[in-house]
């Protein structure tokens, strides 16, 4: 008996272990998507304020460059969002002995505004509703087209009234994380702290650019730049910690 409770420890532990590699390849690849959305962005002449353009601008902008549609309208953010999926359950594996229940419930939380974000995203059908309306053949079906596309911007368009409560919930997600990090020292005080304030930042910017736009500029140096650089190195600082608890729990 004793051997088969000794053998079903091992596998649980190998288990856990397993999962914090997963979830260290995905904190990589969420900052990837994150650093590529930065790169995309370096060299356009002029920052999009979202909630400006018309469902024509945007089909034009596919049609010109389908790939900076899709990521201009947020398709590295689902990336993103997907990539925290196992992050977070590695995150409440490393404290389901001391903080579990709160990194259960930022979990539920970020969830819900994740498929909330997901689900209105603009990035696709904005895709698709372009196609159809350079394909249209009559200006009846085209301006069908573009009032659809109005509709799809209208709850899908990132920084607008829309996307608010799937951008703020996630971002509401991260910030109870690091508190649960921060309480747990499992990742470090440091890394904690660098995540509330890169992630508090990030959510400053999301409430200022979505409700104060003609702003946006200010937004996005003062706060989207700075939680910006603190989300990637929390990413990367927590990536590290996951492969360090793969490879021996403590």
């Amino acid at each position: 008996m004793s051997a088969l409770k000794v053998t079903n420890a091992e596998t649980a532990d190998s288990r856990w272990k397993s999962l914090y590699k997963v979830a260290g390849v995905a904190a990589l690849v969420a900052l990837s998507a994150n650093l590529l959305d930065v790169v995309l962005g370096f060299g356009e002449t002029d920052i999009i304020v979202y909630g400006t353009k018309t469902a024509i601008d945007w089909f034009a902008l596919y049609q010109e460059n389908w790939f900076k549609g899709l990521y201009t309208l947020g398709f590295l953010n689902i990336v993103y969002m997907a990539c925290l999926v196992p992050v977070y359950f590695g995150i409440f594996a490393a404290h389901r002995r001391t903080n579990g229940v709160y990194a259960v419930l930022a979990m539920i939380v970020s969830f819900i505004g994740m498929a909330i974000y997901i689900s209105n995203s603009a990035a696709i059908p904005m895709f698709v509703l372009s196609g159809k309306y350079a394909a249209a053949g009559t200006d009846a079906q085209r301006a069908l087209f573009a009032a659809a596309g109005e509709a799809v911007l209208a709850y899908g368009e990132d920084f607008t009234p829309g996307s608010f409560i799937g951008l703020i919930f996630g971002g509401i997600a991260a910030i109870a994380m690091s508190f649960v990090m921060l309480r747990g020292g499992i990742f470090g005080k440091a890394t904690a702290w660098i995540g509330i304030i890169g992630f508090t930042f990030l959510s400053i910017f999301t409430i200022w650019s979505t409700f104060i736009p003609v702003l946006y500029y200010v937004a996005f140096y003062f706060f989207g730049m700075i939680g910006g650089l603190l989300a990637l190195t929390w990413f990367v600082l927590v990536s590290l910690r996951f492969f360090k608890l793969g490879r021996t729990e403590k």
